[in-house]
């Protein structure tokens, strides 16, 4: 066979050269895809109490604790939902909405604890007393979805749908309560 004549290549060269810029390009889009990858944050209700309103309703406070762990990833919650629901019937049939005090968006930087406050503003009577058991329920679940994105560097990562479950929690207690929180 004759010598290929120089600066020609053959076919089988082609092909070597599209499978190299096809790992290539895959290595690239997976280091993309790993540096860009969401954080794992993790909430947790630190604090929920009760108290009276000026206007003879009844005033249920908490704070959730959201953690971000990471060392490279900032979060970028666009907008937050909590939910409170009661034990007085069956789960998440009877909730109320709560009034999420922290500004949105929020922006939570790499290994921090960011404190959100937020309250039920039950306005007296019959249901609110129903509601709460007439203030001895101590099974509450707590349901919080937020709206997320997750900055590493100058990039920004699509925007999540982070929803979690809290309970039991007690707005009741003699001490303020707490609980955990999993993904729902």
């Amino acid at each position: 066979m004759a010598a290929v004549a120089a600066g020609r290549l053959e076919a089988k060269h082609y092909i070597l050269l599209a499978l190299a810029a096809t790992l290539a390009a895959a290595a690239v889009v997976t280091v993309v895809f790993v540096v860009l990858s969401p954080a794992r944050v993790g909430f947790t209700v630190t604090s929920a109490t009760s108290h009276r309103s000026g206007d003879g309703g009844l005033l249920l406070s908490l704070t959730i604790a959201a953690a971000n762990p990471s060392r490279r990833a900032a979060v970028r919650y666009q907008s937050m939902f909590v939910d409170v629901s009661n034990n007085t019937g069956p789960t998440w049939t009877n909730w109320v909405r709560a009034s999420v005090k922290t500004a949105m968006p929020l922006v939570q930087p790499e290994r921090n604890v960011t404190r959100i406050h937020a309250t039920v503003d039950l306005v007296g009577g019959k249901w609110a007393e129903e509601f709460t058991g007439k203030k001895t329920s101590h099974g509450f679940g707590v349901i919080v979805t937020t709206m997320a994105r997750f900055k590493v560097g100058v990039s920004l990562t699509r925007l999540y749908d982070i929803k979690v479950s809290c309970g039991p929690v007690d707005f009741f207690a003699k001490h303020s309560g707490t609980a955990n929180c999993t993904a729902a």
